[in-house]
């Protein structure tokens, strides 16, 4: 019995060194390419706070980027996986725009047999992005936009009441549930066709099954999550599920369901529910080659549009908002800007009113570029590329192009924690780098649904600002800290801001 524990004890320590040689040979990988960076550490490589909840997940690419500044890139790791961190604008044009092609992946799982529902246009790459991309873009398109836009409009009313509830009983409002509910509401609507109801019921089905898609609390769904970006091959080859079977269950047969009952009674709706129908309808072109277009993927398209609409939007419009508190004469120019606007339209919240809200805008890029969704662009090397600096980029390399410390940067952005929407004034947009400020991705896999996502964050706060006063709550920590479990752009502990009426303002 000794001698067989001795056995295994011996095995369990070659087992260990074995790996330990693999792990610090693949370590060696960005040294022996002449790339510059920080040391991994085994076996997460510059991981190692990010998976003790010690930093948010894209914190290290950022850090590296101030830290590496006179550098056009760095080396890095995550696990054994090397990361190339790109810090020249001008790279990254040629990675995000001018040679596009070779870096079509994003490199996160893209979906399979094992998980449907992810196999939609965030995901995939290719030919097969590429053919359904061009048939889904005039489904953004502007006409299309507007003629969605009395459900944004409605829904926008629903979040001036759930927050004036608060204010009736004299409490500071959550904005960050506020826009939580808010964004779900437009997703269940526009890209579900059915009504979530989050606003007054708690427990509404959609919204706690769309909540817990981006937000799991069991440990398990996170690790997967996690892994989903660290070990995206690992998914195809041992078919595990980024979502549970009921979840997966839940959007399929919701979907399936919405769009037998529109078939069955003839029943039209403007939303992009009823634009991936006509698009399965129509979706035979032997010109270019497209496959059949299945009710399975109208509901991974659908989640698309959750995607990519539910986190941007619901970020950008909270920080929007305590942005506006924590300053008061911005507040205040924008707010004027609602007035003058309005009184030229007669007072209706009209598709081409909000259009002309153009110093609001201003406040959601510039609340953008301080704390964009994402904080970093990723891509996948798909074929080798060298770059102008000789560096030979091999296929299946990771890119990361961290797109809060470009946004943070005081070479780019002079005092950059200053909240300075004139920053985005037409005459300064203009002068900008293409790739200086980047929320919404940029060159052919820049966000489809720009359009949609001004409306739907501006909305809700245009009429919260038109009779109210927003105030920072005494619970609220200037500046916000990022929530290091949160994988995109969140506030630890929430936004919390007071409501005080306008007549109260000038008193």
């Amino acid at each position: 019995m000794i001698i067989l524990t001795c056995e295994i004890i011996c095995f369990s320590i070659a087992i260990f060194g074995l790996i330990y040689i693999w792990f610090y040979y693949k370590f060696t990988y960005w040294l022996r390419k002449g790339v510059d960076g920080p040391k991994p550490m085994f076996p997460c490589g510059n991981l190692q706070k990010v998976l003790r909840s010690k930093e948010q997940f894209f914190q290290p690419y950022c850090d590296n980027y101030f830290k590496y500044k006179n550098l056009p890139y760095v080396g890095m790791y995550s696990f054994q996986r090397p990361v190339l961190l790109i810090n020249d604008l001008d790279i990254a044009k040629l990675i995000l725009i001018k040679d596009f092609e070779y870096f079509q992946s994003r490199g996160t799982f893209a979906g399979g047999p094992s998980d449907p529902l992810s196999e939609n246009l965030f995901n995939i790459h290719g030919t097969p992005w590429k053919n359904l991309r061009l048939k889904m873009t005039p489904s953004f398109s502007s006409a299309k936009v507007k003629s969605m836009y009395s459900i944004v409009n409605d829904i926008s009313t629903q979040a001036v009441k759930y927050a004036e509830s608060f204010y009736a009983k004299q409490e500071a409002v959550n904005f960050t549930e506020l826009y939580s509910k808010y964004a779900m509401e437009i997703i269940a609507n526009v890209g579900f066709g059915v009504e979530c109801n989050g606003f007054t019921n708690p427990r509404s089905e959609f919204y706690t099954k769309g909540t817990e898609y981006f937000d799991n609390p069991s440990l398990y769904w996170r690790l997967i999550r996690s892994l989903s970006f660290f070990a995206p091959d690992l998914f195809g080859k041992l078919k595990i599920k980024r979502i549970t079977q009921e979840l997966e269950d839940f959007f399929f047969n919701l979907v399936k369901n919405t769009v037998e009952y529109r078939k069955k009674h003839s029943y039209k709706r403007n939303d992009f529910l009823q634009s991936l129908i006509e698009l399965k309808d129509g979706y035979s072109d032997e010109t270019l080659k497209l496959s059949s277009f299945t009710m399975m993927d109208i509901a991974a398209n659908a989640m698309l549009y959750m995607i990519a609409g539910y986190e941007t939007s619901a970020t950008t419009g909270q920080f929007a908002a305590y942005l506006l508190a924590a300053n008061p004469q911005i507040q205040k120019k924008a707010r004027e800007e609602i007035f003058r606007v309005l009184a030229r339209h007669d007072g209706e919240f009209s598709f081409e009113a909000q259009n002309e809200m153009i110093y609001m805008n201003m406040v959601i890029d510039e609340s953008m570029r301080m704390y964009p969704s994402m904080r970093a662009i990723f891509r996948r090397c798909n074929k080798e590329y060298q770059l102008p600096t000789g560096l030979v980029i091999e296929k299946g390399t990771m890119v990361f192009i961290p797109a809060n410390a470009i946004h943070m940067d005081p070479d780019l952005y002079p005092d950059p924690e200053k909240f300075e929407p004139e920053r985005f004034s037409s005459e300064n947009k203009t002068k900008m780098h293409p790739c200086q400020w980047i929320p919404f991705g940029e060159g052919p896999k820049k966000c489809l649904g720009i359009r949609q996502g001004y409306i739907q964050t501006k909305m809700a706060l245009v009429k919260i600002l038109l009779k109210y006063e927003l105030l920072l709550d005494e619970r609220m920590t200037v500046p916000i800290k990022i929530k290091a479990s949160s994988l995109v752009c969140a506030a630890e502990g929430g936004i919390w801001l007071k409501l005080r009426t306008l007549d109260a303002l000038n008193q």
